[in-house]
C-alpha cells in the first residue's frame, strides 16, 4: 500500500536588509498556514565549504537575540530554485522554493515524511 503524501506546513517568507551582507540573506514570515515549524526570522547563508555533505546553502532560525546552528543544508534538485533538506535526519523533508529573485522564500515542510521522489511534492 502506498504511502500518501501529507500536506505541507508552508512558510512565505519575504527578505529584509536587501543587499546589506554578501553571502546571507535574512527572511521575515509573512504567512503560514498552520503553526509554524521555524521561527519568523531566518538566515540563510551561502555554503562555505564547511561540510562534507556540500550543500550550496544553509538555514538558520532566530531563537531570542541568537542565531541558531545550521537546521539544515539547502540542496539543488533538478527543478530551478527549488532545494531541498531535511530535519531531524530525514525524518521530515523541507522543500525550499524561491522565487525568481530571490525576494521570496516559500519554505513547505512535511512532517514525519520524506522521500527522495520529489515529484511527489512538487507541482
Amino acid at each position: 500500500m502506498a504511502t500518501q503524501t501529507p500536506q505541507p506546513v508552508t512558510h512565505v517568507y519575504k527578505e529584509i536588509h536587501e543587499g546589506k551582507h554578501k553571502t546571507v540573506k535574512h527572511y521575515e514570515l509573512q504567512e503560514c498556514n498552520d503553526k509554524p515549524v521555524f521561527s519568523t526570522l531566518i538566515n540563510i547563508s551561502a555554503n562555505q565549504n564547511c561540510a562534507k555533505s556540500m550543500p550550496d546553502y544553509w538555514l538558520k532560525i532566530r531563537e531570542g537575540n541568537k542565531w541558531t546552528k545550521y537546521i539544515t543544508g539547502l540542496f539543488k534538485t533538478c527543478f530551478p530554485s527549488i532545494y531541498k533538506g531535511d530535519t531531524e535526519r530525514k525524518k521530515n523533508l523541507v522543500i525550499f522554493k524561491f522565487s525568481r529573485d530571490k525576494s521570496i522564500l516559500t519554505i513547505e515542510c512535511f512532517k514525519d515524511y520524506y522521500t527522495n521522489d520529489l515529484s511527489k511534492v512538487i507541482q
